[in-house]
């Protein structure tokens, strides 16, 4: 029932189109060193080529496509899944260009008005050589390692990046393989960090020893590197988990002065402010990840999701989530967002009918089954709510909790701040912000809310305190 509604997989045709270079110095792929990894990414001469989604799809089109050309219906189907303008596909193959720009020769040629193709000119080789000692030396090979750690880090890290728990276990299987087989692999310890942080956010596995094991993780390397970038952001994210905001606080601007051109310190620096209900200042930090990163979705939604918490008018709420799904119209969190704003401000049939073909399974992003039951619950499909309610909450209590906001909307306040305080006894998770949403509003109201705000806003930073008094 709940499935996905787009589907563009089709029948490829081939793209016979003439080529005006001669081919004899025109390398294959293959023997140039790229290689297209069975999940899709892109990698060259063993290196993860770490390029944002659209230029990775398009360079994957090229790729297969060689040495035709790949026409622009094939792009707007396969990378935009069938909403591409010229000029994004002209600005993507500029980008891709640029990304490129390290590899040298590589040309992506414009044939106009039917597409692009790729070009690997022959290398001409003048270097002088290297002797095989030279290649086997202790330092060469410590490099190599370091590197190809560093690579593999970054690819787990884009699966982090898809924010839906199988991924998230994708990552972590990645990681923890790294670090059992190179203890003092830093890169690893932190995307550790980052998959125990989802995993708390989205209630796949909600303990509070999950959180201090992985702090101590990353107090054993802050004792060797303590300036290292991403440690104080992730030490504060997970320390916001955990609710102990005061010092994730010292860690978020610990982080800020250090890796301050991060995107992701930002990006944690304004959860932060989300959970401590500071939506104002949450939304200069996500803009300012969003600046830093500009092909983060995710990203985007929170900066969307912030501004609907600080703005009072309904319509600029409605402008903000449709700017955001133009902006990244084939991604699924921006649409399922655009939904949920549509069913809060103005909740219609249609809006339901859009949500019941979205997709809510462990392949989607961790947030989706909250908030598909709130809309279908605001936009008057009650038995469709309580069915897709009943069918995703299986789980913990913590994944109950996540259908909170649709309990409220469909009248059962009660049963709503019950699954509030079995989360609570949690003693971590995701509830501060649940708690600071637009949504639960109403439980404010609750004759036991008080206990349940004492037991989680007991640790505030003091410049925050008073939001909460």
């Amino acid at each position: 029932m709940y499935q996905k509604s787009r589907h563009f997989i089709r029948n490829r045709t081939e793209i016979n189109m003439s080529r005006s270079f001669d081919h004899a110095c025109n390398m294959d792929p293959v023997s140039a060193g790229f290689k297209i990894e069975e999940n899709g990414f892109i990698s060259h001469k063993d290196a993860l080529l770490y390029l944002p989604s659209k230029e990775q799809g398009a360079f994957r089109l090229l790729l297969r496509a060689w040495p035709k050309a790949v026409a622009k219906d094939d792009f707007a189907r396969d990378v935009w899944a069938g909403r591409m303008s010229d000029e994004s596909l002209a600005r993507c193959i500029s980008q891709l260009r640029r990304a490129l720009s390290a590899i040298s020769g590589i040309q992506i040629n414009a044939i106009y008005g039917r597409g692009y193709s790729l070009t690997i000119p022959q290398p001409v080789v003048n270097a002088p050589e290297i002797s095989r000692q030279s290649l086997q030396s202790e330092v060469v090979d410590t490099r190599k390692t370091s590197f190809l750690l560093e690579e593999t880090s970054i690819y787990a890290r884009q699966f982090i990046e898809q924010r839906s728990p199988e991924a998230i276990d994708h990552a972590e299987s990645i990681a923890r393989n790294i670090i059992s087989q190179t203890p003092d692999c830093t890169s690893s310890k932190l995307v550790l960090a980052e998959c125990i942080a989802n995993r708390i956010n989205y209630g796949m596995e909600v303990k509070v020893s999950l959180i201090d094991d992985c702090l101590e993780l990353l107090e054993s390397v802050e004792q060797i590197a303590p300036q290292t970038p991403g440690l104080a952001s992730r030490m504060g994210h997970l320390l916001d988990y955990k609710w102990d905001f005061d010092q994730a606080r010292l860690r978020h601007e610990q982080a800020l002065h250090i890796s301050s051109g991060d995107a992701s310190t930002h990006l944690y620096y304004g959860l932060h402010l989300l959970a401590t209900g500071n939506s104002s200042e949450a939304i200069v930090a996500f803009r300012r990840a969003l600046e830093l990163n500009p092909f983060s979705s995710y990203v985007a939604v929170m900066l969307a999701s912030a501004t609907a918490l600080a703005s009072e008018d309904p319509a600029d709420i409605v402008a903000q989530a449709r700017s955001t799904f133009l902006a990244y119209p084939e991604d699924p969190k921006t649409y399922l967002y655009l939904l949920f704003v549509l069913a809060r401000i103005n909740p219609q049939p249609e809006v339901a009918h859009g949500a019941r073909h979205l997709m809510a399974d462990r392949s989607s992003w961790g947030r989706s089954p909250g908030m598909l039951s709130y809309i279908l619950a605001r936009c008057g499909d009650r038995a469709g709510a309580l069915e897709f309610i009943a069918m995703n909450s299986m789980g913990n209590t913590a994944i109950r909790t996540k259908h909170s906001a649709a309990l409220i909307a469909l009248g059962q306040v009660d049963e709503a701040m019950t699954l509030v305080k079995e989360t609570v006894s949690l003693g971590c998770g995701s509830l501060p912000t649940l708690m600071n949403a637009f949504e639960t509003t109403v439980l404010r109201r609750h004759p036991e809310y008080p206990a349940v705000h004492a037991r989680i806003f007991a640790r505030m930073p003091t410049s925050t305190a008073k939001l909460h008094a």
